[in-house]
């Protein structure tokens, strides 16, 4: 158990559901791409993602080892490149992407990654920066945040820049970003702040965190008893 807001055998029942209707989607793949004309592709792949990230969290909250958790990755990261290909799904999935193929080391996805950020809206420094962290070859072509309004975009790539100083002044920085902004953020998405109340909770967890501590190579011993810190992602081989 690496979550103790509910019970373990909470997490089981969750994670077991989350398994049964991730498994229920994944047996109608093949008729639901062999025939696009009957079906919304987008919708269904989108679902595919939706489903494997609740599974993840969950997964990740009971306690599973994280090799077990790479399907779910998987089928996070293709399934969210595709929708994104056809439509737009939002900045923050752009960026969960690029954070999964760091934590999980799914390099194989870097290229269509790339080739996807120079096509959409999200083209930003932030995420620049995280690529030119796995392919040094990577040329940075923008000084600007696609999202500067939003807390959540100035306040990571602050940690980024600060890494490249004072990789101490970085800690801290995401450290006030664990314990005072994330949270409050998680307005939409898979996880949002009122799954506790709701009974849709699967555990709260910054994968954004992990990834930058892991990409930037920063000392997280202080974050480590941090509330939403994915200590274990961090320090995934």
């Amino acid at each position: 158990m690496r979550d103790t807001v509910q019970s373990e055998e909470y997490f089981r029942e969750r994670y077991n559901k989350d398994a049964s209707d991730l498994a229920e989607r994944m047996s109608k793949y093949e008729e639901v791409i062999s025939h696009p004309e009957k079906y919304n592709v987008w919708s269904f792949k989108y679902h595919i993602y939706m489903e494997a990230a609740c599974k993840f969290y969950s997964g990740y909250s009971l306690g599973l080892g994280m090799n077990e958790l790479l399907p779910e990755v998987d089928l996070i990261i293709r399934n969210l490149i595709d929708t994104m290909e056809e439509m737009d799904s939002g900045y923050d999935n752009m960026a969960l992407i690029i954070y999964l193929i760091i934590l999980f080391n799914r390099t194989e996805f870097l290229d269509e990654y790339k080739e996807l950020l120079i096509k959409s809206e999200y083209w930003d420094v932030y995420l620049e920066n995280l690529i030119q962290i796995l392919d040094p070859t990577w040329q940075i072509s923008t000084e600007e945040l696609c999202c500067p309004k939003y807390t959540n975009a100035v306040s990571v790539y602050e940690v980024v820049v600060l890494s490249k100083e004072n990789k101490a002044e970085a800690v801290q920085r995401l450290k006030r970003y664990l314990k005072r902004q994330w949270f409050m953020s998680l307005t939409e998405g898979v996880i949002t702040n009122r799954d506790l109340k709701i009974g849709w909770y699967r555990g709260y967890w910054c994968v954004a965190a992990a990834a930058l501590v892991k990409a930037l190579k920063l000392d997280d011993t202080e974050l480590k008893d941090c509330k939403y810190y994915p200590y274990d992602m961090a320090h995934f081989c």
